[in-house]
């Protein structure tokens, strides 16, 4: 009996061991699929990137915080939180925040080291009756460029959308997260948050239904950027309603 249940231990080791280095392997493929300009190489260890940056997929120490987790990701980090595409239908779970785990250096070598370099890949973008600058690199301008697309069709539809889309509040910005020290996905020039006036943010909000906000939302919008890519801080336990920010990674481990 002692002997089959070694055997048995043993094979959930292999199991959950061999379960593992299939989901490094498939993060590390996502990124060097979605991010051509920026992956040099995948190795068993992480990423080499084309600035010459070495990134490992995991973390050697003890296990994080939630809180560590988002001021210092390993890039195992970034994508162990799935992002949920489709309809908001329940409150997320405390620190349940997909996207917002963000490695810096990887986004540098994506978009750019510094403000200077960033601004130099920005291209505008018409969307909707505005102009903006998106990044160019790596098809981030080309998203939002379909989405803006769609978004034209869909409001032939639903008009009365329109006042949720516009006006815009934003792209590029190099700044850090209010509250943190970490770079915004505006600092790179992939980000676009739509009327703040409109649609609020968890350190402004002083109500107490926070789902009827996301609810409250239209989820035709946000089907079409996520089709193109875009995940949505709607779906953040620390909302972000206005934001969306090019992450063409998440939506693909979500979908497949």
């Amino acid at each position: 009996m002692q002997a089959y249940r070694a055997l048995f231990f043993c094979l959930l080791g292999l199991l959950f061991s061999s379960s593992a280095l299939a989901d490094k392997n498939s993060d590390l493929e996502l990124l060097r699929r979605f991010y051509p300009e920026a992956v040099k190489s995948v190795d068993p260890n992480g990423l080499t990137l084309t600035d010459g940056v070495h990134l490992a997929y995991h973390d050697d120490g003890p296990p994080k915080t939630l809180e560590e987790a988002l001021d210092h990701p390993s890039l195992e980090d970034m994508l162990a939180q799935p992002y949920p595409p489709g309809a908001v239908t329940a409150e997320p779970a405390a620190g349940f925040n997909p996207g917002r785990r963000r490695v810096t250096a990887f986004f540098k070598a994506v978009y750019g080291h510094d403000a200077g370099e960033v601004g130099a890949n920005l291209t505008p973008v018409r969307f909707l009756s505005s102009m903006v600058l998106f990044n160019a690199r790596n098809g981030a301008a080309k998203a939002l460029e379909a989405v803006a697309a769609d978004l034209e069709k869909l409001l032939v539809i639903h008009p009365e959308y329109r006042t949720r889309l516009l006006p815009t509040s934003g792209t590029f910005a190099w700044r850090a997260i209010a509250g943190t020290e970490r770079l915004s996905m505006h600092s790179f020039g992939a980000a676009i948050d739509l009327n703040a006036k409109t649609n609020t943010y968890w350190r402004w909000y002083k109500g107490n239904d926070p789902l009827g906000l996301r609810t409250a939302f239209p989820a035709d919008i946000v089907e079409v950027f996520e089709r193109h890519g875009f995940i949505w801080g709607g779906k953040w336990a620390e909302f972000d309603i206005m934001h969306f920010e090019y992450r063409p990674e998440l939506i693909a481990k979500a979908r497949h």
